[in-house]
Order: structure tokens, then sequence, then C-alpha cells
């Protein structure tokens, strides 16, 4: 099976800087060889010939198992089968069929199993051995001859058939292999390249050829770095000149490798450009998050003032409560001596005016006051009992105070835990970014379309994917371009969003 290897991507954009390369490089036309075409009556005569030869090999193979049914079944009559003679070459050269296309099925599905493929040889070699031997047996007669060739027909049909699938069906799942040729003609090179492919799951045999051109050009690309900062311009304007004779072995012109050098430099201002990008991404994000956590704090701080002023007004509440309850206690306590004193006073100087008269109201006023004394140590009791009262409502505000403080440290432990998952957040955004900058790296696209892409992850995170919430300014403004520019940017990235490009 042969397969054409395509050559690198020389295509590079107009408006990358090329002041560090030789004239000899930055003179030449940017892209690659127009490939050439078939005309349309090749076209026509490949598809004549396609008809011919499956119409052929239908044919043939039609004729092929007509012969081996009819032969086996005259055999398997003499051999004692019976009614089953007309089934028996149907099981035999039908297995052929239904071994390979099994064989096919698993393949597709990528469970390949190689014994269905050697049971279909096997079974192959049973078919002609039963032809040939169908009438007398085995003999080197121009009969034996003839029944042994009529299913090599149809199995040659059949294998053809097969070939066409499992080519088709490489080709469609983006597997080639190497060349039998190139085997041949460089083996150590060919066994190295079969060797990485093996290692590392490579399936397309151009894959792997792009990518050791890829390789090489980049080590070239770095001698002639070295040699330019160096100021050794001499050697590396030997270098740029024999890159055509070092590129040849890759299948590359002399246009074509002469235009590695530029598009290597161009591919490393590119890379050097978004790692600047990324880096100040993640500074603006880290300056973000530093005003984020101090937008916190002082939130975190408020809080806690506020339930520091809720404590010390519950607590002045209490105090007040407790000094007006005591002041209403000692007035009552006083009140109660003085009217005390005073009638024992009236009732002292009625006694001296008449002893004897008021000897029995004596003794009342003085049972009176030992009520009234009675009554006045009953308010002093109520007036410590309404102070222990205020003492446990103090107690109780001091508790909620406790659990208001504990409150606001979890709620702190909960702001620095938010912190953290935003953190995390954004660096798997920057991530993220890194990742799609890196792809776009590698499929080498141009400045319109890496900028398309930009604008399309723009509208993703900020309009939620909806274009036309960006206006053509915002554009302007996002690229600093052109409203030209700005307009076919926004309608090259509605076609990506259209395409289901997510960034």
């Amino acid at each position: 099976m042969t397969t054409t290897v395509e050559p690198l991507n020389l295509r590079v954009p107009a408006a990358a800087s090329t002041t560090a390369l030789p004239a000899s490089t930055t003179a030449l036309p940017a892209s690659t060889p127009v490939p050439r075409t078939r005309t349309p009556r090749v076209d026509q005569l490949m598809r004549v010939l396609a008809w011919v030869g499956g119409l052929g090999s239908a044919i043939v193979g039609v004729i092929g198992f007509a012969a081996s049914y009819t032969t086996l079944e005259e055999a398997a009559r003499g051999w004692g089968f019976g009614i089953l003679a007309p089934a028996f070459p149907i099981g035999v050269d039908a297995s052929i069929i239904a071994f390979i296309a099994l064989d096919l099925v698993m393949i597709r599905r990528g469970t390949p199993w190689p014994v269905l493929r050697l049971l279909s040889h096997v079974m192959v070699g049973v078919t002609i051995f039963l032809n040939a031997s169908a009438h007398g047996g085995l003999s080197a007669s121009g009969r034996s001859l003839a029944h042994g060739v009529m299913p090599v027909l149809f199995v040659i049909a059949t294998e053809a058939a097969r070939r066409m699938v499992v080519h088709a069906a490489k080709l469609a799942a983006g597997h080639d292999s190497i060349p039998l040729a190139r085997w041949a003609l460089a083996l150590p090179s060919t066994a190295r390249l079969w060797r990485r492919m093996k290692l590392w799951e490579m399936h397309s045999y151009s894959a792997a050829v792009r990518i050791d051109q890829g390789r090489e050009a980049y080590r070239a690309y770095l001698e002639w770095k070295d040699a330019m900062q160096a100021g050794k311009e001499q050697a590396a304007k030997a270098l740029a000149a024999q890159m055509p004779f070092r590129m040849a072995k890759y299948g590359l012109s002399t246009e074509e490798a002469l235009l590695v050098l530029e598009q290597e430099e161009r591919a490393a201002a590119e890379r050097d450009r978004a790692a600047a990008e990324r880096k100040e991404a993640a500074a603006l994000a880290d300056r973000e998050a530093a005003a984020d956590r101090k937008r916190r704090a002082a939130a975190a701080e408020v809080a806690e003032l506020h339930a520091d002023h809720a404590v010390e007004r519950e607590r002045i509440q209490l105090g007040a409560d407790l000094g007006a309850a005591q002041v209403q206690a000692d007035a009552q306590a006083e009140a109660a001596r003085t009217a005390a004193e005073a009638e024992a006073q009236a009732l002292e100087t009625a006694a001296t005016a008449a002893a004897r008269r008021q000897a029995a109201e004596d003794r009342q006023a003085t049972a009176d006051a030992n009520r009234l004394a009675a009554d006045a140590e009953a308010a002093a009791a109520d007036a410590n009992r309404v102070a222990a009262d205020a003492r446990a409502a103090v107690a109780d505000a001091d508790d909620r105070a406790a659990r208001l403080e504990k409150s606001a440290a979890d709620a702190r432990l909960a702001a620095a835990d938010a912190d953290r998952r935003a953190a995390d957040a954004r660096r798997a955004v920057v991530d993220a970014e890194d990742a799609v900058r890196d792809a776009e790296a590698r499929l080498n696209l141009t400045d319109m379309q890496r900028k398309a892409r930009l604008v399309a992850r723009e509208v993703i995170r900020t309009y939620g994917g909806d274009v036309d919430s960006m206006s053509v300014e915002a554009v302007m403004e996002f690229l600093a371009a052109s409203h030209g520019t700005a307009s076919k940017r926004r309608l090259e990235a509605a076609e990506l969003l259209a395409s289901g490009y997510r960034g």
C-alpha cells in the first residue's frame, strides 16, 4: 500500500517580523507548491476501470461459487449426506464469507480476532481440496485441476472485497501503515520510525513523518538561533543555505526548506507572546484575588463590629433594668421604715398624754409596726430576687455574646474556604486558557484565525455564547483593531460558535 506524505504546513502570518532572518529566506513566497491534479479523462477512466473490476469480480465469484456448489453437491450425495447434500456446499463456501465478515466487524469495533482470518484460510484450503478430490480423488490430472481452480476464483473475489473494505476502514479511522518500499530503501530509519509508532500508539504513517519533519525543522532552527545569538552571522547564513539539503530526506522542496527557519522564528515569537499573555492574565487574577480577599476581610470586620455593638447595647440595657429594680426596692424599704418610725413616735406621744387609756392601742401599734417590718423584709427579699434574675439575664447575654463570637469565627473560616475555592477555580481557568493556546499553537493557526478564536472565547465567557450581544465596538476595543477588522473577526467567531466551538 502506497501512502502520500504531506509536507510541513509552511503558510505563515504576513504580519510576523522577519528582520532577524537572512535575506535568502525572507525573499521567498510563503506558500506551498500546488499539488498536481488528475485530468477529467483520467478520472473517467479510473471510474470505468473500477466498474469493470467490480463487475468482473462479481461475475468470477458467482461462477466460482456455482461451480464449487455443483461439484460439492454431487460429491456429497456419493459421500452419504442424503437430503443434506444441497446444504453441504453452502455450509463449506458460506463459512468463508461468514468468517471474513465477522473479522471485518470485529476490526471495525476495535476488537480484532486473528483466529477468524486463519479459519477463513483453512476453509479455503478445505473447499479447494474437496473440489479437487470430488471426482476420483486427488491426482495430477486436468480434471482435478479444473475442479480445484474453480473455487479459487470465488476466494480471490472474496479476498479482494475484504482488502478494499479494510483499506477504506483504516483510511476513515486515520490509519495508514508504512509502505513496503520505505522498508526496502531505508531500513534503519524506518525501523526507528516503526518503533516510535508502536511505543506511542500512532496509527498514521503520514502523521509520524510530519512529526519527524517538525522535530528536525525545530532542531535546525535552534542551531541557527544559537549561531545568530553568538554573533556568528556567517555560520547562520551557511546553516540557512544548507537547509534544502538537510530537509531533502524529509521530502521538502527547496522553497519549502528555505521557509522552515522563517516559520519556526514566527512560531517562537507567537509562543513567547502567548506566554507573556498567560503571565499577565495570572498577575491580573492574583490582583483580583487580593482585592476580593480585602473586601471579604472588610465585610467580616463590619459584621464583627455590628455583633459587638449589639452585645454591648443588650448588656447596658440589662444593667439599667437591674439598677432600676434595686432603686425601687430600696425606696420601698425606706418608705416602710419612715412610716413605722413616724407612727411609733405618734403612739409614744399619745401614750405619754394618756398611758393607761392608750396601752391597748400601743400594743396594737407595736403589732402593726412588726407587720410593717415583715412587709418591708418581704419587699427586700423581692428586690434581692429581682437582682438575682437580672444577674441571670446578664449571664445569658454573655453566653449569647460568646455564641455570636463563635458564629463570626465560623464565618471567617467559611470566607477563607471560599477564597481557596475561588483561587482553585481561577487556576483551572488559567490552565484551560493555557491548554487552548497550546492547542492553537500546535494547529499553526494564522493571526486572523487566532483572533477569531479569542473573540469566540470572550463571547462564551462574558456574553454567554450569544455573539449578537457583543457589538462591533466591543470587538474593536477588545482587539484594538479597526471597525472593518473587528466586524470580520466577529463574523468568524459567530461561524466558529455555530460549528460547535466551545473554547
